[in-house]
């Protein structure tokens, strides 16, 4: 055999024959593919797992901000028959008229601030949610008036006599209680101690919070023999704090509307003596993704829950010893494999009568999709919080 044929031969046998090449593309190929697939698969369930994680967090947060306000409302609030009380620059109420029940929900209105109102939108049909309220004092535990009235020359008046005016200073909150079960709240302007006096000027030169017109504006048939030895109640320089939860869509503060494509979250509104100038304060971010807050009222007496029910209007909060509150949180990102539930509905008091649920809303318009990828909210996960918060101020259930 010659060198060349020899070589020839040799390097033909040192190669691949094309089958070869073919079937080590072909397992280099599966082994890719199970490669691929199994990293994609442990990327799902780290997102799913981090979104769990963060939808969790959310909700712990919340439920914790929420639990301190609870657990505080009421405290250094004066313990007085006031069916309604009148102020001139109390917004977080309906613009003059406030509730001191320490605890309070209630179902939005379009006409308040919070735009996410899905139990009356057609984008969110089958959902309702609530706001919750709750009222902290700043005077002392179980507050009483400090001081009476001795003269009041006319209803009219931005001035009265008091016993004394020792423990009174000016900008100091004040409450007095009327004969029609109404109370006026004002703010003191100056104090005279000679006399002894409080006045309360309303307009540029007084206090924003005074009602013009005195007690006649809040009831026109009042007289001065009826204000004469009514109690002077003194919230003092804080006087007290509201902070309004509710759920919402991020404010634009430049364009002044919000953004029905944003992710609803939980926000809070605390309304005080410093901040309410005749502009509601700004909501503060609380937690994101809460799609739902639900709320039931635990009725009874004397720290003893007797029933659980919806809150009532018509029952204010003095009778309720503890408050049920459960959230629905939704995570920010698409999980396509999180799956959607049976007929797209969360179940949340499933013992009330009628159970309380959450409907996922679907096919939502481009400029209203409340955050969710192409209008349906049904690809992402979602996790009910609940917690029980006793009202521990046992005072308002004497």
């Amino acid at each position: 055999m010659s060198s060349r044929r020899w070589s020839a031969t040799k390097l033909g046998s040192a190669g691949f024959t094309l089958i070869e090449l073919l079937v080590a593309l072909v397992v280099s190929a599966l082994a890719a593919a199970g490669i691929y697939e199994g990293f994609i698969s442990t990327s799902n369930a780290f997102t799913q797992t981090k979104a769990e994680g963060n939808a969790w967090q959310q909700a712990r947060t919340a439920i914790t901000v929420i639990t301190q306000a609870v657990e505080s409302a009421g405290y250094g609030l004066p313990m007085v028959n006031c069916t309604q009380i009148y102020s001139n620059n109390f917004q977080s109420q309906g613009g003059g008229l406030l509730s001191l029940a320490p605890v309070s929900a209630q179902t939005p209105t379009p006409a308040t601030l919070n735009p996410y109102d899905p139990g009356l939108s057609p984008i969110n049909a089958g959902v309702s949610t609530y706001e919750l309220q709750t009222v902290t004092g700043g005077g002392s535990y179980g507050s009483a008036p400090v001081t009476y009235i001795s003269n009041v020359s006319s209803v009219n008046a931005a001035q009265v006599q008091v016993a004394s005016s020792l423990s009174l200073l000016t900008s100091d909150i004040f409450l007095v209680a009327l004969p029609n079960a109404s109370c006026m709240l004002g703010q003191i302007t100056t104090t005279t101690p000679q006399s002894p006096s409080v006045t309360f000027n309303s307009g540029a030169r007084g206090s924003s919070f005074n009602i013009h017109g005195g007690f006649s504006a809040i009831d026109p048939t009042v007289t001065p023999t009826q204000i004469q030895r009514a109690g002077f109640i003194d919230l003092g320089q804080a006087g007290f704090a509201v902070d309004n939860f509710y759920v919402g869509y991020r404010y634009n503060t430049v364009s002044g509307s919000y953004d029905y494509n944003s992710v609803p979250s939980l926000y809070m509104q605390q309304y005080t003596t410093a901040n309410n100038q005749g502009t509601a304060p700004p909501p503060e971010l609380v937690a994101r993704g809460v799609v739902d807050m639900q709320v039931e009222f635990g009725y009874g007496t004397r720290g003893s829950v007797t029933s659980w029910g919806p809150p009532n209007p018509s029952q204010p909060g003095r009778n309720v010893d503890a408050v049920k509150v459960a959230l629905v949180v939704r995570d920010t990102r698409v999980l396509p494999n999180a799956g959607t539930r049976a007929g797209n509905i969360i179940p949340i008091f499933a013992n009330a009568v009628p159970a309380v649920t959450y409907t996922i809303p679907q096919a939502l318009p481009a400029n209203k999709t409340t955050g969710c990828l192409n209008g349906d909210c049904s690809h992402y996960l979602y996790r009910v919080m609940k917690t029980v918060i006793p009202v521990r101020n046992v005072i308002w259930d004497q």
